[in-house]
């Protein structure tokens, strides 16, 4: 993406001005463009409730589930209300825009970035009785027999699909994609040992690797996850490029001012600062983040480059 806006471009006129100090006049609308009860929806929620406080007003999470998250994205980013907020995530920020022309926004455009709020690794995971004990068996098992063993995942262009993609290139496999409609049937053919493996997010496996449902063969992350400490990364299985999972953050409509932008961003470095919203989100399998919003546009912007490129290679389109 070229220029991700950071801010809105409101004149500094008086208006502008009193508008800007008497933020926040109402409620604040946190949108959530994913189904409740599912993790995502129960990080938004946690944060949200905190977040609210901080800025001096009741904060609503309404969900808007749909399309990848575009639904709700695309609400938020036809919205001039600078009390509308989204709580939106690599999807439906980089990944789905990248792969199809069926979205009626642009977030280079019509979205300003506020806030990285959490990182969610995944994890490279096969059914508890699997012959495969590790990623090199695994990987040792695909280079033997191309296209023999399969993957799946929540959905054509998904994280799930592309952290696979990731991970058969860095690799040099070759693996079977087949899609579900979404993580959990997807899970459950894993689990059932009908797929061999799948890349999925540290939330949506973890307590079925607890219960010895699935066996977790490494996480695609820097550092191992709190969670699944005697899991290995990636990088200590020979492949540090092998980086991947999805993220959350805080993005506004594009003519937000720019003194509400920080203001956001402020108070929620604040709340991801909180212990018990520091233990919440590790807890999940995740991790906080934070940082400026000129952070998270750059953020954006590198992501985009990286997962377009990967799509692209794999041929990976949802038109």
């Amino acid at each position: 993406m070229a220029g991700l806006i950071i801010a809105g471009g409101l004149l500094a006129c008086p208006t502008a001005q009193a508008q800007q100090a008497s933020w926040p006049r109402q409620p604040i609308r946190l949108v959530v463009p994913f189904a409740p009860g599912g993790p995502a929806d129960a990080l938004a929620r946690f944060i949200a409730a905190r977040l609210g406080p901080e800025l001096g007003q009741t904060m609503i999470v309404e969900n808007r589930a749909g399309a990848g998250g575009t639904l709700g994205a695309a609400e938020v980013a036809k919205s001039s209300d600078s009390h509308t907020l989204l709580f939106s995530s690599t999807g439906a920020l980089v990944i789905i825009p990248a792969i199809t022309k069926n979205v009626n926004y642009n977030p280079d455009r019509d979205l300003v970035a506020i806030g990285l709020a959490v990182n969610t690794p995944q994890v490279v995971v096969v059914a508890a009785k699997s012959p495969y004990a590790s990623l090199s068996a695994l990987l040792a098992a695909a280079k033997a027999k191309p296209g023999a063993l399969n993957f799946a995942s929540a959905g054509n262009g998904t994280t799930t699909q592309l952290g696979a993609e990731l991970l058969k290139r860095s690799a040099g496999v070759s693996i079977t994609h087949i899609p579900y409609r979404g993580a959990a049937p997807a899970i459950a053919d894993v689990i059932g040992g009908t797929v061999d493996m799948m890349v999925a997010d540290a939330p949506a496996v973890s307590a079925f690797i607890t219960d010895n449902r699935l066996r977790a063969l490494a996480v695609t992350s820097a550092d191992r996850v709190a969670t699944l400490p005697r899991t290995p990364t990636t990088g200590e299985e020979g492949l540090p490029d092998v980086i991947s999972g999805t993220w959350y953050g805080i993005m506004g409509p594009a003519k937000m001012p720019h003194d509400v932008v920080e203001r956001i961003n402020a108070s929620l470095n604040r709340v991801l600062r909180m212990p018990e919203v520091d233990a919440f989100i590790k807890g999940q399998g995740a991790d906080p983040r934070g940082g400026s919003a000129q952070e998270f546009a750059s953020f954006i912007r590198n992501e985009s480059l990286k997962w377009g490129k990967l799509a692209e290679q794999a041929g990976v389109r949802m038109d």
